[in-house]
Parts: structure tokens; C-alpha cells; sequence
């Protein structure tokens, strides 16, 4: 058992041969949270794989962030990886991440290269791929993660923007490969397809806001587009194109409320 990493995972409606794919982590302490889930879930990730991990669950899709930095809270080793189920990663990438925080002492986060070919060298970036990142515990608790404000989509941009002003460094390890099948960490229904347009619609106000770039004009356009676009498409029975711009609709009145609130 690998004593000073521990890896976080966040699922939710995980097909089954992701889970099996949590086998790449059975040398590792391993903390799971799953979104609108129950405690019997824990009997499905062990029937379909080898790991040990603590678990914990939402009835209720809580959203990333908060169930990512609950996560955190509960890590006691010195490095955590944070990682999703759709990504495949070795042993020794994730040394080669962990020997990669000797390079300076101001890296908070190192990430691997989702090139098929590995590489030699670091390099000091200020966007990483958040998919996959060995994290510092403690550098990370000081500053803190993800802003719960944000729900599924643009909290990754907003903590890179946030640790690339800060005393920090990020660090890609070019030796440390990964493979992304982006989205394939969640199945792919009319459900799961809502909330992923309604909320990247919804980060994608909140970011602006956060960074003082929202622009008033901008939503009335979208709101007004998005409601043309899902009556349009609704007539030609364009399924997908209208649950798009249905989903956007609402991502942008959810912002609309948060903005009211605030």
C-alpha cells in the first residue's frame, strides 16, 4: 500500500466498466464520494472492484465541488490524487508526479501529459488539465480548491486562474501519461445531458461574474437565443438540440438567481 497518497474520486451514474477500471488504484488509499447514491452503492464498486476505499454519498447530485472538497477534508496523506473515473493513469506516472514535487518547493499541483508518448522534463504551466492532478494536502487545504458556487463545469478554470495568482506553482510532469475518455465517467442520457448544458450555461455566467467580466447585455442575447433555439428545434424534432438549448435556458435563470441573492 502506496502510505503518502491518497486518491479522490467523485461518481455519479458510473457505468460499470469504470468502476472496474478503479482497479488501477488498488495499491492506494482510496476515499469515493457518490452523487445521488445510497450506502448500498459501496457493494456495487466492491462487487466490480479490487480497491479498498471509504466511501461516502449524496442522495441528492450535491455537484463537484462540494463533494470534491469534502473529499479533501477527509485525506491524512501528505499528497492526494484527484482524479475521475474515466481516467487511466499508472503507478508509475503517478511516481513520476510524486517525484516531480522535488523540482521546486512551491509546487502545489503537478499533472501528467495526455500525450501517447512520454516525455522527459517539467515545465511550469498556469493551466493544468484538472481531470487528473497530484495535489500537495496541505499547500492545497491553505489556499482551498473548488469555489462551491459553481456546480459541475468552469471551477477547474477558476482554481487555475486562482493558484496561478497566488505564491504557488503548477507543474506539468511531461514523463507522467494519462488517458482521458472525456465524458465516458457518466452515462449518457437526456438527464445527464440537461444538467451538464444547464450548468457549464451556468458556470459560464458565474465566471464571468467572479472575475468582474459579466456583461448584462450578453445574457439578455443568450436567454432570448436559447428560448428560439429549444421552440425551434422542438418543431423539427431536433431531441438533442432542444434539450441543449432548454438546459442553457435555465443555466442562465439559475444564474439569474444567484445574482439576485447576491
Amino acid at each position: 500500500m502506496k502510505k503518502d497518497i491518497t486518491v479522490i474520486i467523485t461518481l455519479y451514474k458510473t457505468p460499470l466498466k469504470r468502476l472496474k477500471d478503479l482497479n488501477q488504484y488498488k495499491n492506494y488509499k482510496v476515499i469515493i464520494f457518490a452523487q445521488e447514491a445510497n450506502k448500498h452503492y459501496q457493494n456495487i464498486i466492491k462487487k466490480n472492484s479490487l480497491i479498498n476505499f471509504r466511501y461516502y454519498f449524496s442522495k441528492d447530485n450535491i455537484g463537484l465541488p462540494k463533494a470534491t472538497n469534502y473529499l479533501i477534508s477527509k485525506v491524512k496523506t501528505k499528497y492526494f490524487l484527484f482524479t475521475q473515473a474515466d481516467i487511466l493513469i499508472n503507478e508509475k506516472s503517478i511516481q513520476y508526479l510524486k517525484n516531480s514535487f522535488k523540482y521546486k518547493d512551491d509546487i502545489i499541483f503537478t499533472g501528467p501529459s495526455f500525450k501517447n508518448k512520454r516525455e522527459k522534463g517539467f515545465k511550469i504551466k498556469s493551466i493544468l488539465n484538472a481531470a487528473c492532478m497530484l495535489c500537495d494536502t496541505n499547500k492545497t487545504k491553505k489556499i482551498g480548491f473548488f469555489d462551491e458556487d459553481f456546480f459541475l463545469y468552469w471551477e477547474d478554470v477558476f482554481l487555475m486562474r486562482k493558484i496561478s495568482r497566488s505564491k504557488f506553482k503548477m507543474l506539468l510532469c511531461k514523463n507522467a501519461i494519462a488517458k482521458h475518455s472525456s465524458g465516458a465517467s457518466t452515462v449518457n442520457n437526456s438527464k445527464v445531458q440537461f444538467v451538464r448544458n444547464l450548468n457549464f450555461k451556468y458556470g459560464e455566467y458565474l465566471y464571468d461574474f467572479k472575475i468582474k467580466k459579466f456583461r448584462f447585455i450578453k445574457l439578455v442575447r443568450q436567454l432570448l437565443q436559447s428560448i428560439f433555439y429549444f421552440i425551434l428545434s422542438s418543431l423539427s424534432l431536433n431531441k438533442n438540440f432542444a434539450i441543449k438549448n432548454i438546459a442553457y435556458t435555465f443555466g442562465i435563470i439559475k444564474f439569474i438567481i444567484y445574482y439576485l441573492r447576491k
